[in-house]
């Protein structure tokens, strides 16, 4: 795909319109259109957003056009919310109209099965072919910016938008704006993203390739059950262009039998083999997910480390106050492919001199008995396992005792000293409610300064090996040139 500056310009607009309407607007709607109309209520579109449907006069006090055509303003972007008998003829006008960007929200098409809404999607790609209309969807709920408040529904809180950097996809709406609501919890700051259903017209190739032109843009996440109307050599292609300077975490979904057959249903994505799709990822350097937990762990993953926090490979230290766990812990990380080698014997002098000699080890993983809950000893181990050559990353799993901020604000002290990841890891949350009362307090001072934790060992473990893994494509494809 050669996507020229005019083709940047014209997706740039599709998340910063001037001009919205929406056709079918109807505050009785079943079609879902409130959750937009609410959305729009008081948002900077308040004033230029265009209700049509030509049985009312006014809609949530706005005035009601019978016709997108008799909207006295260029439309910029529009939303379809009919049924899909209706869907061709409206289209029709938002060409006429030369309306850019259509969202069509209707499901009903091929992903039923049924011949007829394959054959109006077909329908619609005639009427808008030769045209500057572009389709996205059906079946989806279009583009989302936390910088402007372009959202999906008012029902769901938008975040803090400084600082983000993930552009995003998804072929499944429910998936995107669960990924907002996560992103909100976790503080995963979302900049942009689209949800586009079918795919019919736009699909994953045209947003990968604008988010890797987007410079706002770092890493992109995307939730896909098939390629839809790209060309899967193109897209093979363009990741391969992508993860040369951003990371791509690609959520495939339907990777199982039954899977495929669920997502015949959802989408209409024709099942594909997954060893294509992993064979794909380990040519392009992608991050393949899947499950929507894994997906999310990543995503906050790369965007806490990347490209700040670079482990040289993969060797990681334990530090913690508990022999038993802490031979589970190396067990869960090497099973991840991540190794737990021995501290140098410079730096398990230094820690015998802090510790008893008794109940305790030195090696690594680094059990510091019962002194370690000692906020003063565990930070000045903490200081020296960081700076031990043979390590490339700390994790820290704290007990109940350490779930404090005097703790972690000293951590990050060191943090702010070394491009090695330290990440926390707080596995006696969920055993706790006093433990959770706390985390609660102190997880507002992590996302604060950007930290990355994990409530469980196995998902850090598996999101570190991973981040492992980008990394050592990069320095392959690095050799190779």
């Amino acid at each position: 795909m050669d996507f020229i500056q005019d083709d940047y310009k014209k997706f740039n607009e599709l998340f910063h319109p001037t001009h919205i309407a929406f056709i079918g607007a109807s505050e009785s709607s079943t079609f879902g259109a409130m959750m937009y109309l609410t959305s729009f209520q008081n948002s900077q579109w308040a004033d230029t957003f265009y209700p049509i449907n030509p049985k009312k006069e006014k809609i949530l006090g706005w005035d009601c056009y019978k016709s997108v055509l008799g909207v006295p303003f260029p439309v910029d972007l529009a939303y379809v919310s009919l049924k899909i008998n209706h869907i061709p003829k409206v289209v029709k006008e938002c060409v006429e109209k030369k309306v850019k960007w259509v969202v069509i929200f209707a499901s009903g098409f091929s992903e039923t099965g049924d011949t007829k809404g394959e054959k109006i999607e077909k329908e619609l790609l005639k009427i808008i072919k030769g045209s500057t209309t572009r389709i996205i969807g059906p079946n989806c709920l279009g583009p989302f910016n936390t910088v402007n408040k372009l959202t999906f529904s008012s029902r769901w809180p938008l975040g803090d938008s400084n600082g983000s950097t993930i552009g995003f996809m998804s072929q499944s709406g429910g998936h995107a704006t669960q990924l907002i609501e996560i992103g909100v919890k976790r503080d995963i700051r979302l900049r942009y993203g689209v949800s586009f259903g079918n795919q019919i017209d736009l699909n994953c190739l045209d947003f990968l390739t604008y988010f890797q032109h987007e410079p706002s843009i770092k890493i992109i996440a995307a939730y896909l059950e098939s390629t839809g109307s790209a060309n899967g050599h193109e897209f093979f292609t363009e990741l391969k262009k992508t993860t040369k300077k951003k990371p791509v975490i690609l959520w495939k979904g339907g990777h199982t039998s039954d899977g495929a057959r669920a997502a015949f249903s959802h989408t209409g994505a024709i099942a594909s083999n997954d060893m294509i799709w992993s064979s794909m990822a380990k040519q392009t350097g992608t991050i393949l997910v899947r499950d929507n937990e894994e997906w999310w762990n990543v995503i906050k993953t790369f965007e806490s480390l990347f490209p700040n926090y670079i482990p040289k490979g993969r060797n990681v230290v334990i530090v913690t106050p508990g022999g038993g766990s802490s031979v589970n812990m190396t067990d869960i990380l090497a099973s991840h492919n991540l190794i737990v080698p021995n501290l140098t014997q410079n730096s398990q002098e230094k820690l015998a001199q802090l510790i008893p000699d008794v109940n305790t080890s030195t090696k690594n993983p680094i059990d510091l008995g019962a002194i370690g809950f000692l906020v003063d000893v565990f930070v000045k181990c903490v200081n020296i396992c960081i700076d031990d050559p043979n390590i490339d990353m700390m994790v820290l799993p704290l007990w109940s005792f350490q779930v404090s901020s005097s703790l972690v604000t000293k951590i990050f002290k060191i943090q702010e000293r070394t491009t090695k990841p330290i990440v926390f890891c707080f596995p006696s949350i969920a055993d706790s409610i006093e433990t959770a009362k706390k985390f609660n307090t102190l997880k507002k001072i992590l996302n604060k300064r950007r930290a990355l934790y994990f409530l469980s060992l196995r998902d850090a473990a598996s999101s570190l090996s991973s981040f492992c893994d980008y990394y050592e494509y990069l320095q392959s494809r690095m050799v190779k040139s």
